[in-house]
């Protein structure tokens, strides 16, 4: 096809505009036009618009100012009627850019049959590359070559092969050796030594081998997937591994990374933060106490009630000193704090379906709670990868934290809590009564006795009025040890004092009760219970919102409050049982301080008769006065390196005495200034 050239026409800086360049360029442009392409441009100038659409380039001179031409016709190709290149049993194939400037790509070619067999039965899946296909390319540095060149060099040793693989292996073992000439000397060299470079790092982690390291400071395995260098002001060997979690609902694997950080020269392998479990010295007994810790990690799925005492993390990795009890519930945390909540790669129930998974589209907004069939039992090597945390809530913290499994124990109830309790024997036995009564009416198969309106009014709740340091709170306490449910203790702070804030947590925190079955105390409820008057509409707002609250409130609510007279008449309907609380008597005195002192008696550190515990009753102290007391005391017997007797702790009551007659003659004082 005859070629034919334009006259140029020539951009500067993209604008529309058109104008003639210099000599220089413009013979430049025309060295390449025949007679006849100017002769053609010549009547194009001149002849209207043409009907049809014409590709055009746009090319540069030396100078770099832009004319557009027509395009130059492609090079000649050979004739490839037949791929010859496909005759050889391996091919290394360099892929050129467009320009045939810079090798782009550089591929090994898989051609020989006998050896995409092997390959698929020996490998048969790699990160990034499949042995399965009708083509097999692997795109260099071709690392699953190395990592699975031992079991290859044993397939040719032990002779099973058919006579193509036979004659074929050979020549991709030369191709492994002489590619990987540098990795394999370092193996020789270093790593039978038990070292290894930042260079050749990656040809210790083959994908699919189990990995040691650590989270948290927990000894940790994981499944390796695949792993790439990173640059950047953080360079290191980025694994990309595999570990076992449980999401609320189902066991699965998930997905993280883990970084093993840069350095220079050789280093130890157990030295690096994390290698292969295989190398590790004691990898069998690592191997066992994982795997054990793992089943214990098994048994916390669900609700578990525990005791937890050492460091726990939230969301964003701030971290909280617990002592106390907690309510390992993965599946609440993640109700409650969805922006924290993860998905796992669920295992198969037993008599039932998977879980959908996490890459389809098809999303339920509103989760779906038919049962789809148990949990099945992990297998050790589930349990082996299995995350050393477990997730919950903290009654000290009132905060959604992640618990370590190893700082959780089983909870040591106190059985003989009600004995200790200093409080008339029929309240006792009321008390108790109403509780046992209430759990076995919500926890058995029948309802028993409803409202009218379903679901209202199910709910057991107890006012305990009286003087501070009575047993209000205690009272609460030992209901939560006798029925063996958690005591959740919300106080005004906690649910806040404007209306919007109150209606939020006080939800909150009747949901968390109601879902764990716990006692719910809320201390000090005098703001919430006050009559409502004209004028004050917020303090209305929060009688009203607990009023509606608790109408359909089902569990176990004790409130106490030291201001009864002040009660909005609404309230008095919905208490079930008002319990009121007098000053403690002189018995009441004697039996609080056998109480306490009891303990330590126990353990010979306490000298003294009932006589004395006579003459310590008649000091007109409450309950957390004595404590205050008899925790005083012992400091002071203990400094002294003396056994704890009377004479301390009366030392120590005459203090608290008189701070008691000061404090009530400037309360006294006080009041006759207010009514002068």
């Amino acid at each position: 096809m005859a070629r034919t050239k334009q006259t140029a026409r020539v951009h500067h800086g993209g604008s529309q505009g058109t104008e003639i360049t210099d000599a220089e360029d413009q013979m430049e442009i025309d060295a390449g036009l025949t007679d006849e392409a100017k002769a053609r441009r010549a009547e194009l100038e001149k002849a209207p618009m043409q009907a049809e659409l014409k590709h055009l380039e746009k090319r540069w001179t030396k100078k770099g100012t832009g004319y557009i031409a027509e395009p130059k016709e492609d090079e000649d190709i050979p004739d490839q009627k037949i791929n010859w290149h496909e005759k050889f049993v391996l091919c290394v194939l360099r892929t050129y850019n467009n320009t045939n400037e810079w090798v782009q790509q550089t591929t090994l070619q898989i051609n020989s049959q006998a050896l995409k067999d092997l390959l698929a039965d020996i490998i048969g899946y790699y990160p990034g590359q499949s042995f399965h296909t009708e083509d097999i390319s692997i795109d260099f540095p071709a690392h699953c070559l190395y990592h699975y060149r031992p079991e290859l060099k044993a397939a040719l040793e032990q002779g099973d092969l058919t006579e193509d693989q036979r004659a074929h292996l050979p020549i991709l073992l030369d191709f492994i050796d002489e590619h990987f000439a540098d990795e394999i000397k370092e193996q020789e060299n270093l790593q039978v030594k038990g070292l290894v470079t930042y260079n050749h790092l990656w040809t210790i982690f083959k994908p699919g081998s189990l990995i040691f390291g650590s989270a948290y400071g927990q000894k940790r395995v994981f499944k390796l997937s695949n792993s790439y260098y990173q640059g950047g002001q953080c360079p290191g060997l980025i694994l990309s591994v595999e570990c076992v979690n449980f999401d609320g609902d189902d066991f699965g694997t998930q997905m993280t990374n883990v970084r093993v950080g840069s350095f220079a020269g050789a280093m130890p392998i157990a030295g690096l933060s994390a290698f292969p479990l295989d190398l590790h010295p004691a990898k069998e007994d690592i191997r066992a106490s994982l795997i054990e810790r793992g089943r214990r990690w098994e048994a916390l799925a669900g609700q578990n009630f525990r005791e937890y005492k050492g460091v726990a993390f939230d969301g964003e990795g701030n971290r909280f000193n617990i002592d106390g009890r907690v309510m390992v519930d993965t599946h609440t945390y993640h109700r409650i704090n969805a922006n924290y909540a993860f998905s796992v790669c669920a295992f198969p129930k037993i008599g039932g379906k998977r879980k959908q998974s996490s890459s389809s589209d098809d999303w339920d907004l509103v989760p779906d709670d038919s049962p789809e069939g148990k949990l099945a039992p992990l297998t050790d090597e589930h349990c082996l990868l299995a995350t050393a945390t477990v997730r919950g809530f903290s009654f000290t913290e009132k905060k959604f934290l992640e618990f370590f499994v190893d700082k959780l124990s089983p909870i040591e109830w106190n059985t003989q809590c009600f004995e200790q309790l200093v409080l008339p024997d029929h309240q006792k036995e009321l008390v108790q009564a109403l509780v046992s009564e209430h759990t076995q009416r919500v926890t058995g198969p029948n309802a028993g006795f409803d409202d009218i309106v379903k679901g209202k009014g199910r709910g057991l709740i107890l006012v305990l009025h009286g003087p501070p340091g009575v047993g209000k709170t205690l009272t609460a306490e030992c209901v939560a040890e006798f029925s063996q449910r958690p005591l959740y203790i919300v106080s005004s702070g906690d649910l806040g004092t404007s209306s919007s804030v109150l209606d939020e947590r006080l939800s909150r925190c009747l949901d968390l009760a109601s879902t764990w079955k716990a006692v719910l105390l809320v201390d000090e409820a005098d703001v919430f219970l006050e009559r409502r008057s004209l004028h004050d509409m917020e303090r209305n707002s929060l009688v009203s919102i607990f009023l509606r609250t608790l109408e359909y409130y089902s569990g176990i609510l004790f409130m106490t409050t030291n201001r009864v007279a002040t009660f909005d008449d609404a309230f008095k309907s919905r208490i079930h049982v008002p319990l009121k609380y007098e000053p403690l008597p002189h018995s009441s005195r004697v039996k609080v301080w056998k109480n306490f002192l009891g303990k330590l008696d126990a353990e010979g550190g306490v000298d003294i008769d009932e006589a004395g515990y006579r003459r310590l009753a008649e000091g007109d102290l409450n309950g957390r006065q004595i404590k205050n007391v008899v925790r005083t005391a012992k400091s002071l017997a203990a400094y002294k390196k003396r056994k704890l007797d009377q004479k301390q702790l009366l030392q120590v009551m005459e203090i608290q005495m008189a701070f008691e007659e000061d404090l009530n003659q400037i309360g006294e004082n006080s009041i006759d200034m207010v009514a002068r």
